[in-house]
């Protein structure tokens, strides 16, 4: 069963040797195994959405990152409202702070189980729970249509924003699923758990107020140049 660290710019630099491991995990799949994107120089992989905005969870089993997720929140340049606007024809372009965009998750090879109880849904359990405890309303975005299934193995409500269209030879999505209590529930149900699967280590900012702070900064260091 994995833990999932909750890893923000406030404290990544407890993660600086996991940090490092999941951006390699993501070039190994991302790049190599996808081929979605360029090789890098340095064998990691960024993209223009990982700024201060993101809330990572890394999920560790064995002392090494086998799983992720990318949070965040849809009031922020996201992927959908960047790259993939013509995707919600039918809802619009989702733009709150209580929604987040889910993004960047990968399964290490080893633990790819075709069961329902692997580390996909392990990582889901987690995603909702953090979710669930930061207030947010919906969690969601681009994914591959074979992920719907599996949101609704995991009794989750997931709304699609527009039709599935085909990219490079894989059919994608954007759809967003409900937040709440009962699909906790569910998830836990099904891996047979009751505890907390998060870990929160350092300052742990609330995922909804990183926009407010970081508009307060941003005023701040304006008002400190017109003083001067």
């Amino acid at each position: 069963m994995i833990t999932a660290h909750v890893v923000n710019a406030q404290n990544r630099h407890l993660y600086e040797n996991e940090f490092d491991e999941f951006l390699r995990r993501r070039h190994d799949f991302f790049v190599h195994q996808k081929h979605w994107r360029p090789p890098s120089p340095d064998g990691r992989e960024r993209d223009q959405f990982d700024t201060d905005a993101a809330t990572y969870l890394l999920g560790i089993e064995d002392d090494r990152v086998v799983t992720s997720a990318r949070l965040i929140p849809t009031s922020e340049p996201h992927m959908v409202s960047e790259v993939f606007p013509h995707m919600c024809e039918r809802s619009g372009v989702p733009r709150r702070p209580d929604w987040a965009e889910w993004t960047r998750t990968f399964v290490v090879p080893d633990k790819r189980a075709t069961g329902l109880r692997g580390t996909l849904t392990q990582l889901c359990c987690a995603v909702m729970e953090y979710a669930l405890d930061e207030g947010l309303s919906a969690v969601g975005g681009v994914q591959e249509t074979y992920f719907m299934p599996h949101h609704g193995a995991l009794k989750w409500r997931a709304e699609p924003l527009g039709m599935a269209r085909e990219e490079n030879g894989e059919w994608y999505i954007v759809a967003y699923i409900d937040v709440n209590e009962a699909a906790l529930a569910s998830v836990r149900k099904i891996l047979g758990i009751e505890h907390s699967l998060l870990v929160r280590r350092g300052m742990q900012t609330s995922f909804i107020e990183k926009k407010l702070t970081a508009e307060s900064a941003q005023f701040t260091r304006s008002k400190e140049k017109c003083e001067q």
